[in-house]
């Protein structure tokens, strides 16, 4: 039983937590690429922007923030939202934004949102 001694089953993380231990590794890859986390501590802190503001913010291409934005929604840790012609970026993932603010990744004080919580159907 890989040394647990309770029975209880070791792919999980500890008591009470929801993900096991390979998911938390699948999330911690998606963390690993520099681009995807700049993009992640971008939305935090400006929820609801758009991928040419997170594009200017980070200094990427629409293309590729777009890419790297999908490879989150993708995840479970963002998601969009419909506003007009364009689609508003928001973390959905609790536990990325937990991790967000320990490691202390700020919010912009006037837009400091959760994000909505109507099903996402979309791609980008």
């Amino acid at each position: 039983m890989d040394g647990a001694t309770d029975g209880a089953d070791p792919g999980r993380t500890t008591p009470g937590q929801h993900r096991s231990t390979e998911e938390w590794a699948e999330l911690f890859g998606a963390l690993a690429d520099s681009n995807r986390l700049r993009l992640l501590v971008a939305v935090h802190y400006r929820p609801g922007s758009n991928v040419t503001e997170l594009a200017e913010t980070v200094g990427m291409s629409a293309n590729a923030t777009s890419h790297a934005l999908a490879g989150l929604r993708m995840r479970g840790i963002l998601r969009t939202e419909p506003a007009g012609r364009e689609r508003r970026w928001w973390v959905v993932s609790d536990d990325v934004h937990e991790l967000l603010h320990f490691v202390g990744a700020p919010h912009a004080h006037d837009r400091h949102q959760h994000a909505p919580h109507e099903p996402d159907d979309t791609a980008n």
